[in-house]
C-alpha cells in the first residue's frame, strides 16, 4: 500500500512541475541574432517569434501582415532600435501598443561604438560630381548615434544575456530559474566563443580587405582586423561612379587581398570593384540570412564570418 500511495502521490508532482516550466508570456524578436540570443535563455519554457527572417536587410526591410499580428499580440518585443530597424520605428509603438518595448542599443553596460567617419566608410568626395548626384539620387541619411551591430561582439552578447535574464524573469517570475539557468550556460558559451574567434582571427589581423557595407567594426576591433573601406556608404546595393575608382585605387594602394559581398544583395557591383585585378572574392553576412533560426543560430553566425575571413585568405 506504502508503494502505491507514493507513486500517485509523485506523479501529480512531477505533472505540476512540468506545468510550471510552460509560459504563456509572448515575446517578439526583431532579426535573427537577438531571436538567438533570446531563445538560447528562453530554452525549455517557450519560443519566441521572430519578425524578420530569410534573404531580407533590416535596413530595408518592409513590414508584413503576419509581422503586424505578432507585435500586437505580444507582451515584451526586442529590437535593435531605429538606426538599424528603421522599418519598425512607427510600427512598433502603433502595433505593439501594450508590449513594453526593449531596444538592446539601451542594453547596461553594452560597448558602443560610433558610425566610422571618413570617406572609406561613410562621406562622399564633396568635390566630385558623381558623388554629388549620387548623394542627390540616393538621398543617403544616417541618425546620429552610435552603429547599431552591436551584436558582432560576443562580450556584447554577454551583456545582452544577461539583461535578458532580468527582463524575462521579472516578466515571468515562475520560470525565473531557468532563465537564470540558461543564462549562466549562454554566457560561459560566448566566453569560450570569443577565445576561440581571438585565436582565429589572430593570424589574419593584417591582411587588408574590403566589405560590401560597414557592418563589421564591432568584429573587427574586438579581433583587430584590418578592413580598408566599403563599397557602398549606406546599406543599400548602389554607389557612385567616382566612390568605385576610389576603391579601385585602394585595392591598387592598400593591397588588399580580398573583397566581401553579402546574400542580400547582388554580387554585380563588387565584380565590377575587382575587374581587371587578383582580389579574392568571398561572402560576409551580419545577420546569418540563411542559418536557421534559433538557440545554435548566433554561434554559426559568427563562426561563419570567421571562415569566410580566414578561407578568403587562404584562396
Amino acid at each position: 500500500m506504502k508503494t502505491g500511495i507514493c507513486f500517485i502521490i509523485v506523479i501529480p508532482l512531477l505533472w505540476f512541475n512540468l506545468a510550471m516550466a510552460a509560459s504563456d508570456l509572448k515575446v517578439v524578436v526583431s532579426i535573427k541574432p537577438f531571436h538567438s540570443l533570446v531563445s538560447t535563455v528562453m530554452q525549455g519554457v517557450s519560443e519566441p517569434a521572430l519578425l524578420l527572417n530569410g534573404n531580407n536587410s533590416p535596413h530595408t526591410y518592409s513590414l508584413r501582415p503576419s509581422a503586424a499580428v505578432k507585435l500586437q499580440n505580444a507582451d515584451l518585443v526586442f529590437w535593435g532600435g531605429e538606426n538599424l530597424e528603421g522599418f519598425l520605428a512607427k510600427a512598433i509603438h502603433s502595433l505593439a501598443a501594450g508590449a513594453r518595448v526593449v531596444s538592446f542599443e539601451d542594453t547596461p553596460g553594452l560597448i558602443l561604438r560610433p558610425f566610422r567617419s571618413g570617406k572609406e566608410w561613410q562621406k562622399l568626395d564633396p568635390e566630385s560630381e558623381n558623388d554629388q548626384d549620387h548623394l542627390k539620387k540616393q538621398e543617403i541619411h544616417r541618425l546620429p548615434g552610435n552603429d547599431p551591430h552591436i551584436w558582432l561582439d560576443p562580450l556584447n552578447a554577454q551583456k545582452i544575456t544577461q539583461n535578458l535574464v532580468q527582463i524575462l524573469s521579472e516578466f515571468d517570475p515562475e520560470n525565473a530559474q531557468t532563465y537564470h539557468s540558461n543564462g549562466k550556460k549562454t554566457i560561459l558559451r560566448l566566453s569560450d566563443l570569443n577565445i576561440q574567434l581571438e585565436t582565429k582571427m589572430s593570424s589574419v589581423s593584417s591582411k587588408s580587405y574590403i566589405v560590401f557595407h560597414d557592418a563589421y567594426q564591432y568584429f573587427e576591433k574586438r579581433y583587430q582586423l584590418n578592413p580598408i573601406a566599403s563599397v557602398t556608404v549606406s546599406s543599400g546595393p548602389s554607389t557612385s561612379v567616382g566612390r568605385l575608382i576610389d576603391i579601385r585605387k585602394k585595392i591598387k594602394n592598400k593591397n588588399v587581398l580580398c573583397i566581401f559581398t553579402e546574400p542580400q544583395f547582388s554580387p554585380k557591383l563588387v565584380q565590377t570593384v575587382i575587374s581587371g585585378t587578383a582580389v579574392k572574392k568571398g561572402i560576409l553576412d551580419p545577420i546569418g540570412t540563411s542559418i536557421s533560426p534559433g538557440p545554435e543560430m548566433y554561434f554559426t553566425l559568427l563562426n561563419n564570418i570567421s571562415h569566410s575571413i580566414s578561407n578568403c585568405f587562404k584562396k
